[in-house]
C-alpha cells in the first residue's frame, strides 16, 4: 500500500460563515475556485483554521459538500472530522465517504484522558465508519503532545491509515515518524512559518492557514525546494514570515479572515467564542500588510 497520497501546498481553508453560523456559499465557491488556480494541490477542510470543532455538524457537512461540488477536478480534499463524541465522528466519516472526499483526518480524542488503546480504537472506529477512506492524524498543539512514535507505528495496521498533518516545532519527532515503514507514511507539515524546515525533515507537502492569503508564495517555495534550490526556498520562507509575524499579533484565524477581506473575500468573522479583531485593529493590520506589499507581491 502506497501511503504517500498528498503532496504540495494545501490551504487549511477558512470557513466563510454568517453570524448565525450559516455558510456563505457564494464566497466559499469563489475562494475555492480562485485558490485552485494558484498551483495548490488541494484543501484541508474544517480543521483548526476551518473552525470545524465549534461548528454544528450539519454546517460542517454542508461546507464539505459545497467544497466538493466546486473544487476543480484533481483538487484533493481532506476533511477534519474530530468531535468530542464518537457518534458525530462516525457520522462525519460516513458522510465524507458518501460525497467522495479524498481523506479524513482528526486530532486524537480530546478533553478527557485516553490511553493508547483508546486512541487507537478511536481512529479504527472512524476507519470502519468510512469504509477505509484514507485517514490522517492531525497532530495539533490544540490536542496536546504528539503521539508516541510507537503508537503511530501500531496505527499503520488500521485500514486506510496513511499518516498525519504535523503541527509542532519538534522536527526531530517528525523525522522519527517519517522513518516508519521505510518512509511509506504521508507527513504534511503544519506550521506555516517553518514550511521549509518541514520539507527538509521529510514532509511530503504542507497544509497551512496563511496559504489562504499567499498561496503563490508557498507554491513557489515548494517548487524551489523540489528543484533543489534550497536558498530560494529559504528566502521565500523568510519573505512569508514577514507577514506571519503580523498575523501572530492577533488571533491567527481572525487575521487570515481579515487578510481575505482585504483581498476582496467577505468571509465573515470567526465563529464565537473565537476572538475577533476590532475595526481599528483591522485597519492597523491592513496598513501593515500593505507596507509589506500585500497582496500584490504575495
Amino acid at each position: 500500500m502506497n501511503r504517500i497520497l498528498f503532496q504540495g501546498i494545501m490551504p487549511a481553508l477558512v470557513s466563510p460563515v454568517n453570524e448565525d453560523g450559516s455558510i456563505r456559499e457564494a464566497v466559499l465557491r469563489r475562494l475555492v475556485l480562485d485558490l485552485s488556480a494558484t498551483g495548490i494541490t488541494g484543501f484541508y477542510l474544517l480543521g483548526g483554521t476551518g473552525e470545524g470543532v465549534i461548528m454544528d455538524p450539519a454546517r460542517r457537512m454542508e461546507l464539505a459538500e459545497i467544497a466538493k461540488d466546486c473544487a476543480p477536478q484533481g483538487m484533493k480534499l481532506i476533511n477534519h472530522i474530530a468531535a468530542t463524541d464518537l457518534s458525530t465522528v462516525k457520522k462525519l466519516a460516513r458522510h465524507a465517504r458518501a460525497i467522495g472526499l479524498d481523506a479524513i483526518a482528526s486530532v486524537p480524542p480530546f478533553f478527557y484522558s485516553y490511553d493508547e488503546q483508546g486512541i487507537i480504537d478511536y481512529y479504527r472506529a472512524m476507519s470502519d465508519a468510512s469504509d477505509g477512506l484514507p485517514l490522517l492524524i492531525y497532530a495539533s498543539p490544540l490536542s496536546g503532545e504528539p503521539l508516541p512514535v510507537s503508537t503511530v507505528e501500531k496505527m499503520l495496521k488500521i485500514p486506510g491509515f496513511i499518516g498525519m498533518k504535523y503541527t509542532n516545532p519538534n522536527y526531530f519527532r517528525m523525522a522519527q515518524y517519517k522513518k516508519l515503514d521505510n518512509g511509506n507514511i504521508n507527513i504534511l507539515n503544519g506550521p506555516d512559518e517553518t514550511c521549509v524546515l518541514g520539507l527538509l525533515m521529510g514532509a511530503d507537502g504542507a497544509i497551512g492557514t496563511t496559504y489562504n492569503n499567499m498561496p503563490r508564495t508557498f507554491v513557489q517555495l515548494y517548487e524551489a525546494f523540489k528543484a533543489g534550490d534550497i536558498q530560494r526556498a529559504a528566502a521565500l520562507q523568510h519573505r512569508a514570515n514577514e507577514l506571519i509575524e503580523l498575523y501572530l499579533q492577533y488571533n491567527v484565524i481572525a487575521a487570515a479572515k481579515a487578510a481575505l477581506e482585504l483581498q476582496g473575500y467577505d468571509v465573515g468573522e470567526p465563529n464565537a467564542p473565537l476572538p475577533r479583531m476590532s475595526q481599528a485593529q483591522k485597519q492597523a493590520f491592513w496598513a501593515a500588510l500593505r507596507e509589506k506589499g500585500f497582496p500584490e507581491e504575495y
